[in-house]
């Protein structure tokens, strides 16, 4: 477990909200762009952030409940009482915690979101496909399931479908057997268990029930953009998902990604932000759909994603964005433009044997002959630890495990 030694000569604090993949990248990517620590507040020390010489871990088991969390916040403002901290999230509810208490900090808390009321809007899946319809951008054909019963349904395609709850905030935070974040139905009678099946584990809200769009993981991208407090667009990076994980509870999680650039995905991305007005970091998935040659956008993520290092590992250093932009109060140059980059979590082997197009194989060969790939974790020689360095390692590994199990199908890979 890190320390508190050196933070309080720091200028300012990054203060992270979770333990997993993604917080841990946050927090790389402020080291290398400054040097300093950060401190991330979970509710268990996971291996992802424990045993690391660039973070303090605290534990607050209660942190989904507010008033834990605004204390556990201001026992850090006590301790580091005149340094700015920024307030930064790794998890969709933690989002709605952080935007919900900021105007409960004080005056040396940064929460760099859109307001809450912004986020809950946008983020709702109903009402983002609505905004793609009004901007022009293309999402795949979409049915909004509101009954509380299995009843009969016209929908205007074939099975297989999709369901997926229209707000994921609600529904991560609950938990029953069989739950998986995206569910694929190929009957009607597979259909009809599925809605029992979420209803009776609690999701009451809206359901999206959607067309397939074939395709295996390649066929998945992921965009991450920055929005300028004063509403500029200064910042969008591509990437292609070579391989997903398909284990129930991490259905769609980027495990592999390559770089690329697509000017007119971004432009379509720029377009709903603006109508929405939205500012800070997003993320959306999307999906290449080989019948129409179309990018069909499936959702914002009001923060960035687990796999967020693959846009500091591009050229594009996430941390530079929030202090540039609020603390420093500096105009952000814009920036289209990124390396060529391999992000992955999984041993090559495994990678190589996922990837069944011949060209895309060779592609990655030939980024590891170039040295152009980064694994989050493998953060040397800063990550002294050799229980970091087993973490890393054993949590490569694990994925041979995890692929035996469930293996990458090569048809179904819609996610949420």
């Amino acid at each position: 477990m890190g320390t508190y030694s050196k933070i309080s000569e720091q200028k300012f604090i990054p203060v992270i909200l979770g333990g997993n993949l993604g917080a841990y990248s946050i927090a790389r990517s402020f080291h290398e762009a400054y040097g300093i620590k950060s401190i991330t507040i979970s509710r268990l020390v996971t291996g992802s952030i424990s045993n690391s010489m660039i973070l303090h871990t605290v534990l607050e088991e209660n942190m989904d409940k507010e008033e834990k969390l605004i204390q556990c916040l201001q026992n850090i403002d006590q301790k580091f009482s005149n340094i700015p901290k920024i307030l930064l999230c790794s998890d969709d509810w933690h989002v709605e915690l952080a935007t919900g208490i900021k105007d409960r900090l004080g005056p040396n808390w940064i929460v760099p979101y859109a307001s809450k009321e912004l986020i809950q809007y946008a983020t709702k899946k109903a009402n983002f496909y609505k905004l793609c319809e009004e901007t022009g951008v293309d999402f795949p054909q979409t049915v909004v399931y509101s009954s509380m019963e299995v009843e009969e349904i016209e929908l205007p395609f074939s099975f297989p479908v999709v369901i997926k709850p229209t707000n994921s905030m609600t529904y991560s935070l609950l938990s029953f057997e069989g739950k998986k974040k995206v569910y694929i139905a190929d009957t009607k009678e597979e259909f009809e268990q599925i809605i029992a099946a979420v209803r009776a584990g609690g999701y009451k809200e809206d359901l999206i029930i959607q067309e397939f769009i074939p395709g295996d993981d390649t066929s998945m991208h992921v965009l991450t953009c920055y929005t300028t407090k004063d509403g500029e667009s200064v910042m969008a990076s591509m990437g292609q998902t070579l391989v997903e994980d398909h284990t129930p509870t991490g259905a769609g999680n980027h495990l592999v990604i390559r770089t690329l650039e697509h000017s007119e995905v971004a432009d379509k991305a720029a377009r709903l932000i603006k109508r929405l007005g939205y500012v800070g970091f997003s993320n959306f998935d999307i999906k290449y759909d080989q019948r129409d040659g179309k990018y069909k956008f499936f959702e914002l993520n009001a923060r960035l994603g687990r796999s967020n290092y693959y846009v500091t590992a591009a050229g594009n250093n996430v941390a530079k964005y929030y202090v540039e932009d609020y603390l420093n109060h500096q105009k952000i140059p814009p920036s289209f433009m990124q390396n060529e980059v391999l992000y992955t979590v999984i041993p090559k082997r495994l990678l190589l044997k996922s990837i069944k197009n011949k060209e895309l194989r060779e592609m990655v060969k030939n980024m590891y002959r170039k040295k152009l790939v980064k694994h989050p974790l493998k953060y040397r020689p800063v990550e002294k630890s050799p229980k970091h360095r087993f973490y890393e390692i054993a949590s490569t590994l694990k994925f041979y495990l995890k692929f035996k199990k469930y293996p990458p199908h090569p048809e179904l890979a819609e996610r949420m």
